[in-house]
């Protein structure tokens, strides 16, 4: 992970706070981006409440960069790419389920 920041570190741009604020997405140039990388905190106490707050995060990610790109002609920048630590593997499937893009499409 460290190699691939190192790669693209002039391409980079850090968030701080939460995701789930608009307003941080919108100064961050969100919408623009072409993936989002969210890591857990891998030595919490309570793996599974971390996984589920980065499966959130993603969900909160992806509907803000569909919601103000869906009135564009390029279709890639619907769906951005997420790059996500988990810490527990049942968590994968969880968020896969989150995916129901019926719903995100309304």
């Amino acid at each position: 992970m460290q190699n691939i920041l190192n790669l693209y570190d002039t391409k980079t741009t850090y968030l701080a706070g939460s995701v789930l604020d608009k307003d941080k997405l919108r100064r961050g140039e969100t919408g623009k981006a072409e993936a989002c990388i969210l890591l857990a905190n891998k030595n919490s106490k309570q793996a599974l409440e971390q996984d589920f707050r980065n499966i959130l995060q993603a969900l909160s990610i992806k509907r803000f960069v569909y919601d103000i790109n869906k009135g564009g002609k390029d279709d890639d920048h619907h769906n951005m790419k997420i790059v996500m630590q988990l810490i527990k593997p049942e968590s994968k499937l969880l968020y896969k389920k989150s995916l129901n893009l019926d719903s995100i499409h309304d």
